[in-house]
Order: C-alpha cells, then sequence, then structure tokens
C-alpha cells in the first residue's frame, strides 16, 4: 500500500529568473572599495514624458508627411535632436561616477538608520540631479546630490529601521533624470555596510536602580562641599604631600583628609534582566533596560546582566555602545 503522502501532488519548484531578470539584478559589488558606473552597469529608459515626447514628434512628421509642409520637417528634426542630446546628457550624468561607502550611525526601533555614501567625480563636468534609494527608502524623498567637476560628495540614505538587530545596507539604486526628466538613467550599488538597531528606549520608564557604594575606611572617597565648589577627599595616607591635606575638613571630622584631585564618582548600579517585574516580555525589558542605559549617560557605572551575557560595571560612551549592542543582538550573540 502507498503511504498517503505519495498521492499528495508535488510543489512545483519556482521556475528559474530568464537571462534578462538575471543579468539586470546581478550583483556590482565594489572594487577596490568603490563602485564604478561604467558604460556595461548603466541602463537607461525614457519616462512617461520622454514617451509622450515622442508621440509627438511621430504626429508631427506625418502632419509633416501629409501636407509637405517644410517647416513642419525642420521642426519635428530639430526637437529630435535635441531629444537625443538629452538622452545622451542623461546617461553622461552618471557615467564613470564612483560610489563608496561611507559612516553608518545607529537607531532605535521605529527611526531611521542614516548611511553615508560617499561619491566621488573625477571628470571635469558637473552631475546634477543624482538621486539615491533602497527598496525600504521613501520613494517621495530619495537622497539627492549635485557635484561640481572633479569634486567629491555624501549621500546621506535614511532606512527604516524596524527590527532591533544588525542592520544592512539594502541593495542601493542611483538614478537621474537631468536634464528634462525624458530619460532615467540607474545603476545599482553592493555596498558592505551595516549598523545596529537600539531597542526603542521605553517611554516614561522608572528612575535608575542606584546602588550606594560602600564608604570605605582606608580608600573610599567623600564628596565634601567646600568654599571652592567641590573636594574629592579621601583618607590621609603616608606620603601624602602636605599641600594636599584638606587642613579644614580634617579638624571639622576629626580625621585626615586629603585632596584627591578628581572629580566625585557616581554611584553604580546593575542592569539586570532578572531584577525585571516577572510579567514583562522579552522586547518590554530591552526596551526598559535600554532606556536605564540612556538615563545613566557616561558618568554613571552601569553593569549589564542578561540571560547569557554580563557586562561588568563601567562607564563612559564606549562602555554605554556595548551595553546597547548587547541589547540589540540579544539572544543571537551570547556568551560561549
Amino acid at each position: 500500500m502507498r503511504p498517503a503522502s505519495a498521492h499528495l501532488p508535488r510543489r512545483a519548484a519556482a521556475p528559474p529568473p530568464g537571462p534578462l531578470t538575471a543579468w539586470l539584478h546581478r550583483r556590482h559589488g565594489p572594487v577596490n572599495g568603490a563602485v564604478t558606473f561604467d558604460r556595461r552597469h548603466l541602463y537607461i529608459l525614457p519616462t512617461r514624458s520622454g514617451a509622450g515626447f515622442a508621440v509627438l514628434l511621430m504626429a508631427m512628421l506625418m502632419t509633416a508627411l501629409n501636407y509637405n509642409i517644410s517647416l513642419g520637417f525642420a521642426l519635428t528634426f530639430l526637437l529630435a535632436g535635441i531629444g537625443m542630446a538629452c538622452m545622451w546628457m542623461a546617461y553622461r550624468n552618471l557615467l564613470d561616477l564612483a560610489v563608496s561607502a561611507g559612516t553608518a550611525s545607529p537607531a532605535f526601533v521605529g527611526d531611521a538608520a542614516v548611511f553615508a555614501l560617499n561619491v566621488d567625480n573625477a571628470d571635469t563636468g558637473a552631475r546634477i540631479g543624482v538621486e539615491a534609494r533602497t527598496p525600504l527608502s521613501d520613494v517621495a524623498a530619495p537622497a539627492t546630490l549635485t557635484l561640481d567637476g572633479e569634486s567629491r560628495g555624501t549621500l546621506p540614505l535614511r532606512v527604516p529601521a524596524a527590527a532591533r538587530g544588525r542592520l544592512a545596507l539594502p541593495r542601493v539604486t542611483l538614478s537621474s533624470g537631468f536634464p528634462f526628466g525624458m530619460f532615467r538613467v540607474w545603476s545599482y550599488a553592493d555596498l558592505p555596510l551595516s549598523t545596529f538597531v537600539y531597542p526603542a528606549p521605553e517611554p516614561n520608564a522608572p528612575p535608575l536602580p542606584l546602588v550606594a557604594r560602600p564608604d570605605d575606611a582606608e580608600d573610599g572617597t567623600l564628596a565634601v562641599a567646600s568654599d571652592d565648589g567641590i573636594d574629592q577627599l579621601r583618607r590621609y595616607r603616608t606620603g601624602d604631600p602636605l599641600h594636599r591635606i584638606a587642613w579644614k575638613h580634617s579638624a571639622r571630622t576629626g580625621h585626615w583628609l586629603s585632596r584627591t584631585g578628581y572629580s566625585p564618582r557616581q554611584p553604580g548600579c546593575w542592569l539586570d534582566w532578572d531584577a525585571l517585574p516577572p510579567g514583562m516580555d522579552t522586547e518590554a525589558r530591552l526596551s526598559r533596560l535600554c532606556a536605564w542605559v540612556l538615563a545613566a549617560g557616561e558618568e554613571i557605572d552601569i553593569g549589564l546582566r542578561l540571560p547569557g551575557i554580563e557586562l561588568p560595571p563601567a562607564q563612559g560612551a564606549a562602555h554605554r555602545r556595548a551595553c546597547l549592542e548587547a541589547l540589540a543582538l540579544w539572544p543571537a550573540r551570547r556568551a560561549p
């Protein structure tokens, strides 16, 4: 007896792409860090305006033939020559442009990540109205750039950040409709550029879970107000120079104190996944932790504990960025 699965019709395999589709969508990656739009990678087609202009020329030609109007022939051929010149200028506007990857700024979920593309024009002629867009970009508002001869510019591409994680720059389409919009010239660039998408910070998040530091009898520091502002004081150590002794505060407290010259250290805190309310889902936890990382700034020591990841307390822009990246990539990146 044949199994039931043998009677089920087999799903037909998807037909392979045709040669024209495969040729149009072949990858155009960078060579020596840049994508150059040579003649083999530029495509041109008439727009609706160009097609309407061609229909108008045909009507003018047929009218001139019917009525044998010499001025009609002259005007038709003049306009046809102008159209051919526009086609060449549109094609020339993108020819031999070089595009390379620039910087990429991180974003939060719901915002837009900005990818910077460096565009080099080695020719002496100007490049006018060069547009760039991706399949995820807003079609109504593409990034536009105009370059003088032998100059360089930057095209900022805004790509929506819909989900946290690593966002790679999609295929970029650079196009131009210069001079009169009768022809559209375009090409593709596949650039290895990516950035991080952080979780959306929770609005109106609770205050930071600060942890008070215990005072160390020998090495602990105290922030004490003085006439000159804030003095960072600690217990006197043998060998401290006399000019660093805080005589007024020593007499007031009954202990020898020395000035350290360092700025007051803020209390630290642990941002712990397991300390959050048990009813919160994954994305809500990550959003609250992200809001706390941003609220801590660069002056408060923070440590981050996620399932499988632990970042010890530290401060500064680099540590805050490491915490945000851990939140963006969790659970893809765990400690081994």
